[in-house]
């Protein structure tokens, strides 16, 4: 009997388990090549040669009830982790993710003009802020990605993320985000609607300030929209926002100069950007772009000799082109940036790059 009631139960754990079982499998894709690039920062020229390489692994499954899960790890140059992620795909309701290198919802939303090639703040040395879009909720977020539902002839879509301690560092299994010594939880939001050629968007990011009102910190935000129109072979676009990470100000005798260069990260001001682009398939091979980006740093200091600290303007014209053929692409771009560092005292640098992929 009790030989009878074990082999019950065995079969009975067998059939459990083989009704949640799933069908998944992995895959490996990517792309490799070389770049050369040249760099002229005022009399002095900077040349060299350069490789790339990115590896993408892909898991994904379907669940009984329909769901998926689907997971995503992408190797760069140096063997890095760039980005890792679980997705649960849930149909109709939508999907959750949670990982590291999406930069939450602000990924979505970082520099969405269109281009042949690569953003304008590519080769730059400095960190600008239209890149910056939801940095400091990217580590150890959760974010939510709804369908797309019809609006009157177009669609619309929104995505929701939190971070319980903002931060760019990753959580692996069962791990524990690490206490920021300014922030705490993070909250963003982003809406995208399309009709016809028309593509537009908003995003939205605030930080609650984790020092007390003593530090005279504030909340840190960011926020962008903007709107894309395509027409036949050419799309042009628009983009605008900024960035105040709540940095303390200062109220006497100490300041950041005009003449100094500053980051993202360590600035006490705050940053607003516009970006205009324009694009054009020449055939369904080749492609051109031409972009321009202007960011404006604002010290926004109350000094006790009460002068004003001007507002620097770091702006960049970027010229690029894409050539495909089959899996090779050959690319390249030219952009000059007028006071690097929001430095206006820096000397101009233009920055060009030619590269050779291939995808696999």
């Amino acid at each position: 009997m009790n030989t009878l009631k074990k082999i019950g139960l065995t079969a009975l754990g067998t059939s459990l388990v083989a009704g949640s079982a799933y069908a998944g499998e992995i895959t490996a894709s990517g792309d490799a090549g070389y770049t050369w690039s040249s760099e002229e920062v005022g009399v002095r020229t900077d040349e060299g040669y350069g490789y790339n390489h990115d590896i993408t692994f892909s898991g994904s499954g379907e669940l009984d009830n329909g769901f998926t899960v689907s997971t995503t790890m992408i190797l760069i140059e140096d063997t890095g982790i760039s980005s890792s992620n679980v997705t649960l795909g849930m149909g109709g309701l939508g999907s959750i993710a949670i990982g590291n290198g999406l930069a939450n919802v602000g990924g979505a939303f970082d520099d969405v003009t269109p281009r042949a090639y690569e953003e304008n703040h590519d080769g730059m040395k400095t960190t600008t802020a239209i890149d910056s879009l939801g940095a400091l909720s990217d580590g150890n977020s959760v974010m939510y990605s709804s369908p797309s539902f019809d609006l009157g002839g177009g669609s619309v879509s929104f995505m929701l993320g939190y971070s319980p301690e903002a931060g760019d560092a990753a959580t692996g299994e069962g791990g524990v985000a690490a206490q920021s010594a300014s922030y705490g939880s993070a909250t963003t939001a982003g809406i995208n609607v399309s009709f016809a050629g028309l593509s537009a968007g908003a995003f939205g990011e605030e930080v609650e300030n984790d020092r007390g009102e003593s530090a005279r910190e504030r909340n840190a935000m960011t926020a962008s929209w903007y709107a894309n129109y395509s027409f036949g072979p050419v799309s042009v676009g628009y983009q605008t926002g900024g960035l105040d990470y709540g940095k303390a100000t200062a109220t006497g005798g100490t300041s950041t100069p005009a003449t100094s260069a500053k980051t993202i990260a360590a600035a006490t001001g705050n940053f607003e950007f516009e970006k205009m682009s324009i694009a054009f398939n020449v055939n369904e091979n080749l492609s051109l772009s031409w972009g321009e980006l202007e960011e404006t740093y604002d010290e926004q200091s109350n000094v006790a000799s009460g002068t004003e600290i001007a507002d620097v303007e770091m702006s960049s014209t970027s010229i690029q082109f894409a050539y495909t053929m089959g899996s090779m692409s050959i690319k390249g771009y030219q952009t000059d940036t007028d006071n690097p560092g929001w430095d206006s005292n820096a000397k101009s640098d233009e920055v060009t790059e030619l590269a050779v992929n291939f995808a696999f």
